[in-house]
């Protein structure tokens, strides 16, 4: 096995085989991007970074990105059934480093105090589930949606379009579907499933007359609520609607939040 390091702790691994595990002091495993990798057992002991003075800073990071992350897995917990269509391997990670920009946001709490605050979650607009895709990418009409308080529902507003010339056309799609979501932004352990409402199939040829969604959703005046869009593709076989296999085009974004 041949060996080339990056640093001091990393090398990547060049040979016909290819280890993972722990081999006295190494550390073998595969990165999804940078390959097989290999580490030496090192850093500083866990005992003094959580009792040392001059670690400091670094136990007020890690407090900051532990709350983060539990924070970003109640979001994907609550949109756990909208995930499985729309999001992509990186989601994870891109959600929880989004949650600790929107913690970095907070002026009230000090340093490794910092917390999710509500009035800072207009950060969350734009987000993207799946990084290969959006909205955007995949129709060339606006799309209007938004959350009604009066009313108490997320509305969502498609114009007329032709699919021949506005929507991105993939191998074998017949068909496509809107989906309209809102849910109420909660810290809980268990947080409230978001109202989620679904379009017929479209057929990717002939004029479509446009729709318009609605998504009602009961809601405390002083609860925050963010709406989701996204748009799937189908095969239509047999009058049977099948999600295109390995299909890294499904977009879902959150295009809306509401602040009271």
């Amino acid at each position: 096995m041949y060996c080339y390091q990056n640093n001091n702790i990393m090398a990547k691994q060049e040979s016909l085989i290819k280890f993972r595990g722990k081999v006295g002091d190494l550390s073998f495993s595969k990165h999804r991007s940078r390959g097989y990798e290999v580490r030496m057992k090192g850093g500083v002991d866990k005992a003094r970074i959580q009792t040392d003075p001059n670690f400091q800073r670094t136990r007020e990071n890690m407090a900051e990105f532990g709350n983060a992350a539990k924070m970003a897995k109640l979001l994907r917990v609550q949109l756990n059934n909208l995930l499985r269509t729309f999001g992509d391997s990186s989601l994870r990670n891109r959600m929880t480093s989004l949650v600790h920009r929107i913690q970095k946001a907070d002026v009230i709490n000090g340093r490794g105090e910092r917390t999710f605050l509500e009035e800072n979650s207009q950060l969350l607009k734009g987000f993207e589930f799946n990084q290969a895709s959006s909205l955007k990418m995949l129709i060339g009409v606006n799309l209007d949606a938004y959350f009604d308080r009066l009313d108490g529902q997320a509305n969502l507003t498609v114009p007329a379009f032709n699919p021949q010339i506005d929507v991105m056309l993939l191998p074998g799609a017949t068909h496509m579907q809107f989906t309209l979501a809102v849910a109420e932004l909660s810290t809980a352990d268990i947080p409230p499933r978001p109202e989620v409402v679904k379009s017929a199939y479209i057929p990717l040829i002939g004029q479509y007359p446009g729709d318009l969604l609605e998504a009602p959703l009961t809601v405390d005046d002083t609860k925050v609520v963010y709406v989701i869009v996204g748009i799937s593709m189908y095969q239509e076989v047999n009058n049977e609607f099948y999600p295109l296999k390995n299909n890294p085009y499904n977009a879902m974004t959150i295009v809306a939040v509401d602040i009271p």
